[in-house]
């Protein structure tokens, strides 16, 4: 008689080790957030005064917290329209590819090798005011100069811009794969039923590669609600907080202004912020299917 209760112990003790990481680094981490986000938090007498949900009442009652907001569910939309897309186009026109397909997939993923940091160095440098490439290029022209990172109404879009041209990645190669695993025999039926490139597009490839894309999509979206480094290094939230988020306006509580309590608080919302919207999606995804 097999026994049903045989415990794999082998899978387990591989998997052990990633465990204990992935818990130590994460839950440990988020659980210690929480609970310094109920107090007054003194790092030289810790845990300090316990204040419950003051430090959430503290932050949701700031003006400069909505700001915050604001600013990144409009550079969520923006990166949506120009970057999140772009792979997508890339694994369509890839998979049409016949030859030195696979050195193309590899130059997709060479700016990736490029540090996040260096790259927003980079284009900061371009988009200098004075010195940078891009208004001396417009200056040619009889254009600019241009602000760019120093001018409100634009700075948002020269932050996401450089996420255009950067994109590609692994997302590439995740949309190539599902592209390549749909059966070659769906698509020459539906030549020779006259359905053409567009419509091939519609019907069969987007809908059978949904998955994928809602997947990259939860975390596309985790990513840009978060985002950090390269607004930290453009422009630190300026001019005037037209580039302040959340995940900048926790750091500058925290290290700056010492108020560890409203930081670990304004991290926890995000993190439930985040959690609801992921499930949010998910279920949609499910009733369309």
């Amino acid at each position: 008689m097999v026994n049903k209760w045989k415990i794999p112990w082998t899978p387990i003790l591989f998997l052990l080790p990633s465990i204990v990481v992935f818990f130590i680094f994460k839950y440990y981490l988020l659980f210690k957030a929480v609970y310094i986000s109920l107090f007054n938090y003194d790092i030289m007498t810790p845990p300090g005064k316990f204040v419950g949900l003051g430090n959430y009442f503290e932050f949701l009652s700031s003006h400069t917290f909505w700001v915050a907001m604001k600013n990144t569910f409009i550079f969520f939309g923006l990166s949506v329209l120009l970057v999140f897309w772009v792979p997508i186009v890339q694994a369509l026109f890839l998979s049409h590819i016949k030859r030195l397909n696979g050195l193309y997939l590899v130059l997709y993923q060479i700016p990736n090798v490029l540090p996040l940091v260096a790259g927003a160095l980079l284009w900061k440098w371009m988009y200098n005011p004075d010195r940078g490439l891009f208004n001396y290029l417009l200056g040619k022209l009889g254009l600019g100069p241009y602000g760019f990172l120093n001018d409100l109404r634009m700075t948002k879009l020269a932050i996401v811009l450089p996420g255009f041209f950067a994109s590609g990645g692994i997302g590439v190669l995740l949309y190539y794969a599902a592209i390549k695993s749909i059966s070659s025999e769906l698509f020459e039926a539906a030549k020779i039923d006259g359905c053409g490139p567009w419509r091939r597009m519609l019907i069969m490839i987007l809908p059978n590669i949904s998955f994928v894309i809602i997947i990259q999509f939860v975390g596309f979206m985790s990513g840009v609600l978060l985002s950090f480094d390269t607004i930290f290094v453009m422009t630190q939230g300026g001019p005037a907080d037209a580039s302040l988020v959340v995940a900048l306006m926790i750091q500058k509580t925290a290290f700056e202004q010492s108020r560890f309590g409203v930081s670990a608080a304004l991290s926890f919302f995000m993190f439930l912020l985040i959690a609801v919207l992921t499930v949010i999606q998910f279920r949609l995804q499910r009733e369309d299917d």
